[in-house]
């Protein structure tokens, strides 16, 4: 993930590409609280976090 972007190096399949996506979304987009996308991924220290603008709910992500 660059800035605000995700970058996906291959070739990949329809289905596999949509799959990528899928996972890419659920983990670093939508809140898995409420479940909503409208997110950011904060740094703090050396960890991101998920912090959903709707609910208020804050989440560790992995490292990309």
């Amino acid at each position: 993930m660059q800035g605000t972007r995700a970058n996906f190096q291959g070739r990949f399949g329809r289905d596999t590409f949509e799959r990528l996506i899928e996972r890419y979304v659920k983990e670093f987009v939508v809140c898995p609280i409420c479940k909503r996308p409208d997110t950011k991924i904060v740094k703090e220290r050396r960890f991101l976090f998920l912090i959903c603008e709707a609910c208020g709910a804050k989440s560790s992500v992995r490292p990309v």
